[in-house]
């Protein structure tokens, strides 16, 4: 389990020292592990009523704090569909899916996770294209199924830019994939799709109140989403070993995604 800690933190020295004083952990060890603006592992624990005591003892200091099992990055329910396009409408947002669309209010909107994509790290995996059809809409209704992922094209691309966006409702993820994604009938220029890319989740962002998580880079949680060779055993000592699922692209940054998505889904609101 994963004790987790966000924002807002300023990562001044009080809150360091009071952070200590709660979780038993030097000053300079929480530096390296808490940044400001980010979510930062403070503990990784075997035991989860462990997890969630030093959880609660932590959020009655005035932390965001959020316990999260490590395993939840293999979890099926936890894919990503490819977004072809979007409609941003004045009370709603449209995603265009493969083969269906789903109209989704901004209050809907939980996170956006804007990072890298890396493909050179191992093969890409190439799974059978499925339709989206399947997709479970944001605003549940009768028809919806069970979600899948969707094949993603590699192209000779060795990473491209990326914004996941994730949802209040449901654990599925929507990727605004820069290489690819239509940035043009949003009035952006497609030329430059790196810098639509960042323009475009920030519009996002202040339509739905919410942030942008930039952090992968930086963030210890990063340290915790790779199931490589180094993740083949438990993540934390005595834990059990999650089953090895092969996934196509950059595991550390769908491991890392998924990880903030529940964090902010835990404590939203």
């Amino acid at each position: 389990m994963l004790v987790l800690l966000g924002p807002p933190f300023e990562g001044t020295d009080a809150e360091y020292a009071r952070l200590a004083q709660v979780t038993g952990l030097v000053a300079y060890e929480l530096r390296t592990r808490i940044r400001p603006g980010s979510w930062g592992v403070v503990r990784a624990l075997a035991d989860e009523a462990q997890a969630r005591q030093l959880g609660q003892a932590i959020a009655a200091q005035g932390f965001r704090v959020a316990v999260v099992a490590a395993q939840l990055i293999y979890e099926p329910s936890r894919r990503t569909a490819i977004l072809h396009g979007l409609r941003l409408d004045p009370e709603q947002l449209v995603l265009e899916l493969s083969e269906r669309t789903i109209a989704v209010p901004y209050a809907a909107l939980l996170v956006i996770v804007r990072g890298e994509v890396q493909l050179g790290g191992r093969p890409v995996q190439r799974s059978t294209t499925r339709s989206s059809a399947t997709f479970r809409a944001v605003v549940p209704s009768a028809s919806d199924v069970a979600v899948f992922r969707e094949s993603m094209p590699s192209g000779d691309f060795d990473a491209y830019a990326a914004a996941d966006l994730h949802f209040v409702t449901v654990p599925w993820i929507a990727r605004v994939d820069a290489r690819a994604f239509p940035f043009e009938t949003l009035g952006l220029g497609a030329d430059k799709p790196v810098q639509s890319l960042d323009q475009l989740a920030d519009a996002l962002a202040e339509r739905a109140g919410i942030r942008v998580d930039r952090s992968n880079r930086v963030s210890s949680v990063a340290s915790f989403s790779t199931p490589g060779p180094a993740r083949t055993a438990s993540p934390v000592p005595g834990g059990p070993a999650p089953a090895r699922v092969p996934r196509e692209g950059d595991e550390r940054f769908e491991g890392y995604s998924r990880l903030i998505g529940e964090a902010e889904r835990q404590t939203h609101g």
